[in-house]
């Protein structure tokens, strides 16, 4: 007399779009957080590299027992690495004179650049020390992020390191 009715297994549509629904309004607000974040690794990416070519020019010195350098130049945003050969006691890059390596160009969302060595010129001598205790100052300001690091060399030792001053 009495059908017994089945239990059905499954989900039904409603069911499926509101779990699509509170996943769509999940991933709208999280997607800012994640551009941020991939502008966060983007910089620090730039800033080691960065650091790496301060530590290599260092290191070239070092190992070949003459003047390596670094150019940096705020507004085009380049970093030069170059043995200095033109003129050693000077102290600075020569252009066209002195025997460059390699050229990195920061990417368009460094908004600014600057060394407060003189010359705009890191210098590392024959026994890896520097020209002079200094600072190199990067800011980065793609969609509101704001990321500034400040990279300090020690001249008696000619050893650098990263300090992340603000990056949110």
């Amino acid at each position: 007399m009495f059908k017994r009715i089945r239990q059905m297994k499954g989900v039904t549509m409603v069911e499926l779009l509101a779990a699509v629904v509170i996943i769509g309004v999940i991933t709208s607000m999280a997607a800012p957080e994640f551009e941020r974040s991939i502008q966060r690794i983007k910089f620090r990416s730039e800033t080691k590299n960065l650091l790496s070519t301060m530590r290599t020019a260092r290191s070239h010195a070092i190992a070949e027992k003459s003047q390596y350098g670094i150019h940096f130049d705020g507004n085009a945003r380049v970093i030069t690495l170059f043995k200095d050969i033109a003129n050693p006691s000077n102290l600075a890059y020569d252009v066209g004179a002195d025997s460059v390596l390699r050229v990195d160009t920061l990417p368009l969302e460094f908004s600014y650049l600057y060394a407060s060595f003189p010359n705009s010129a890191l210098i590392f001598q024959a026994n890896g020390t520097a020209n002079a205790t200094g600072d190199v100052f990067m800011i980065s300001n793609p969609t509101g992020t704001v990321n500034l690091t400040q990279l300090n060399v020690l001249a008696s030792t000619g050893r650098s390191k990263i300090q992340y001053i603000n990056n949110y």
